[in-house]
């Protein structure tokens, strides 16, 4: 969707056709000038495009006329079009402002992605407003991947999301440009050294993050057996082991791999979250604490494992304990539903009512029911 803002910046004024129109005193002209303005105005791109048409016809000299119509035509879809009309309103007036910036993001519609970085580079660092910016970005940043570019092509995704942040057609287009270059690598990785340690570490994560865990499991074995000291893989396959089954046997096999991986890596936070839900879930709360503590301690930023021990401590009656670790799960996740409830129930434990139905309302604009129950 292009906004408005976008369509004032690029929409070329027909400030000539109007006095055409006079001179020549042709109704036609008119008439069209009008619906040309009026369809541009509201986005009606086939309606834009049709009065366009019979101006350039009325007015084949008028460069306006072949700016709109481009534009027109590019947010119609239709690139070719466009850059031929824009290459018209050059040649009728080639410094008017803003043709060449089209011809640029025609040009990246087209694949000519050369072309089109050497006009939306420069355009980048300096955009004529906000919502171009965003445009040019788009296009730049799909270019430089096309062009192989990846790292020039990330550094755009990222400078878009600094300026959008909550843009969805942002956030997805970069969110592609990792994801491809995440594939290209991992070819070249297999291409390289197809049965190496890093190739199994990397199966498995596919196949954990499918919830194949059984074949993650067997990837993440192949992997400790060629390098059974390497961290990162003892962990992952614990946790396979854990989503694949409850079993109490699986259960501490899955302990051992935490175990084997904090001898290798002390200062691995999820190896410390996992034995301290371990223990917790068997009713080991001293234990539970030492690991909970050493998980956010070894990673302040772990939203599960702050949220786990603020609900350790309340199911021990230690509310006060309990609300620093749940105001940084807060703030991590602030959409999360389940912490501004724990942090509600420890508020209403130490009698501090205002603070408990504030964190209440917030839990309630998150979509929660007045009916819905959670333990601590």
């Amino acid at each position: 969707m292009i906004c408005r803002a976008v369509i004032r910046s690029l929409v070329f004024l027909l400030l000539l056709v109007p006095s055409v129109a006079a001179q020549q005193r042709d109704a036609d002209l008119a008439r069209y000038s009008d619906q040309a303005r009026e369809a541009m105005a509201s986005k009606k791109w086939d309606e834009a495009v049709k009065a366009l048409q019979h101006l350039a016809q009325l007015a084949p000299s008028v460069p306006e006329v072949q700016a709109n119509l481009g534009m027109a035509l590019f947010f119609q879809g239709h690139a070719t079009e466009a850059l031929a009309a824009f290459d018209r309103a050059r040649k009728l007036h080639p410094a008017m402002p803003q043709v060449d910036l089209m011809v640029g993001l025609c040009q990246a519609e087209l694949g000519k992605h050369r072309a089109a970085v050497a006009i939306l580079a420069p355009a980048f660092d300096h955009p004529p407003d906000t919502e171009t910016g965003r445009l040019i970005g788009l296009h730049l940043a799909r270019s430089y991947s096309e062009l192989r570019q990846f790292d020039k092509a990330l550094a755009a995704g990222e400078e878009l999301l600094k300026r959008y942040p909550d843009d969805p057609e942002v956030l997805f287009q970069v969110s592609r440009l990792h994801a491809d270059r995440s594939y290209s690598l991992m070819k070249q990785l297999v291409h390289a050294a197809p049965d190496s340690y890093w190739v199994y570490l990397a199966n498995a994560q596919v196949q954990e993050s499918l919830q194949r865990y059984d074949l993650a499991q067997q990837e993440y074995r192949k992997a400790i057996a060629l390098n059974p000291n390497s961290p990162g893989a003892h962990v992952g396959l614990g946790r396979a082991i854990l989503s694949a089954s409850k079993d109490p046997r699986a259960i501490d096999e899955a302990a051992r791999e935490f175990e084997r991986e904090l001898a290798l890596s002390p200062e691995s936070a999820i190896a410390e979250f996992e034995l301290g839900e371990i223990a917790r879930e068997h009713g080991q709360p001293d234990r539970a604490r030492e690991h909970l503590l050493r998980a956010v301690h070894d990673d302040p930023d772990f939203f599960e494992a702050q949220v786990a021990l603020g609900r350790l401590f309340l199911r021990e009656g230690k509310a006060r304990e309990a609300i620093p670790h749940l105001e940084v799960a807060a703030r991590l996740e602030p959409r999360d539903k389940l912490s501004h409830y724990l942090l509600a129930s420890a508020h209403k434990l130490l009698g501090d009512q205002d603070a408990a139905r504030h964190e209440l309302d917030l839990y309630r604009k998150l979509g929660a029911s007045d009916d819905e129950h959670l333990e601590p």
